[in-house]
């Protein structure tokens, strides 16, 4: 999605309504999880002031997901707030730097691509699941147990105390 900075400069103090549908965001591998990335839409508004070029608004779509307990694919809807604020490299007065929050262009496009695609990201929780009871899978036989039970009896013992359990079993006998 490209603004071009002739427009926001036609718009003396108004605001510019962006209503943009089949944003091709590219998000696949940029987290463990994501498969694959469905068009997003952005709906939002622009304005200048000041020498900066403002874009606020939300972006929304839907993401394939892969479950961090059990490997299915689900899908994953997202709206997130977007709030970017643009200066122009020749006419920048400030010196710019990571902590103004303030992108830098330079020429007569703003890509908006990369700031929407980083919402995004920062928005997602750090691990996944396809749902709140998800089982995940047997660490015996692979079985997806959301699936079917596989009968597997799994008993984890700490290996620290491995020796006190090595020991209990040969007093039981």
């Amino acid at each position: 999605m490209k603004l071009r900075k002739n427009d926001f400069l036609q718009l003396h103090g108004q605001k510019m309504e962006l209503d943009e549908s089949g944003i091709d965001l590219d998000l696949k591998g940029k987290h463990p999880q994501i498969v694959a990335a469905q068009p997003a839409r952005f709906a939002g508004e622009a304005y200048a002031t000041s020498g900066l070029y403002m874009v606020e608004g939300e972006v929304e779509g839907t993401l394939t997901m892969e479950c961090a307990r059990c490997l299915t694919h689900f899908p994953y809807a997202y709206r997130v707030p977007v709030k970017e604020t643009f200066v122009d490299e020749k006419e920048a007065e400030i010196e710019l730097d990571e902590e103004l929050e303030i992108q830098a262009f330079d020429g007569d496009d703003m890509e908006l691509n990369p700031y929407l695609e980083a919402d995004i990201l920062l928005s997602l929780p750090h691990t996944l699941v396809c749902r709140d009871d998800c089982k995940g899978i047997c660490p015996e036989c692979g079985v997806n147990k959301n699936e079917q039970n596989c009968g597997c009896v799994v008993e984890r013992i700490d290996p620290r105390l491995a020796v006190l359990s090595e020991l209990f079993g040969k007093q039981n006998k």
